[in-house]
């Protein structure tokens, strides 16, 4: 196709030559195969794109929730040293599977650390603020016969088991069980006397075990 004739050439054909514009509109199906693939690709693709931000922006929205849920979780991790999920789900209400998911978030960011004792796994601050040894203590004490069972071992000391057991209306056997998770953690010591076995507070952990019975 060469270049359109000067107007001059135009007029002297007249009404031979069309110059009123296209000859008709093609539908999209007329045009080229590759075309319409290349134009059903970018549609595609610009759909995508939409898709890829519909996260995004409803992430946007629910961040401070989460957030939210998070600090609460970590104030009251701070108010209340050793709790377990179950706790914190409890009183915050809050389900369990969120309890953890925000709980791993924390520990990824190095903010708290979890203990494992007997069937529990307790939260802590991650902090200088408790020593490994007040750690094992808070977490006993949350056991409210163990606590009893300390603070008659303050108040007695060289008690037996049978007179633990008589004083706190309690089985041997259960008494027994609680002072043997107390030795292994040394937070207690026994010694031998005839028969007898009598028990006392590990005086190098005393005064902690004082503060947190709030003694």
């Amino acid at each position: 196709m060469g270049p359109c004739p000067p107007q001059e050439e135009l007029d002297k054909l007249g009404d031979a030559v069309d110059t009123s514009g296209a000859d008709r509109t093609l539908t999209f199906w007329e045009f080229p195969l590759s075309f319409k693939i290349a134009y059903i690709i970018g549609y595609l693709a610009a759909f995508a794109s939409i898709l890829k931000l519909v996260p995004l922006i409803l992430g946007k929205v629910r961040i401070p929730q989460v957030n939210e849920n998070r600090q609460k979780i970590y104030r009251y991790i701070q108010q209340v040293p050793g709790c377990t999920i179950s706790e914190i789900s409890r009183d915050l209400e809050i389900n369990r599977g969120a309890v953890r998911f925000h709980l791993e978030m924390l520990k990824a960011g190095n903010k708290i650390n979890l203990m494992r004792t007997g069937k529990f796994t307790r939260v802590f601050q991650n902090s200088d603020f408790f020593a490994s040894s007040e750690k094992i203590i808070i977490a006993h004490l949350k056991s409210s016969t163990r606590k009893q069972i300390l603070l008659k071992i303050l108040e007695k000391p060289e008690i037996t088991n049978k007179e633990l057991s008589k004083d706190l209306y309690l089985d041997k056997s259960t008494t027994y069980w609680h002072i043997k998770s107390l030795r292994d953690d040394k937070i207690i010591h026994s010694e031998t006397e005839g028969k007898s076995r009598k028990y006392f507070v590990n005086p190098a952990l005393e005064a902690d075990l004082l503060k947190w019975l709030n003694i």
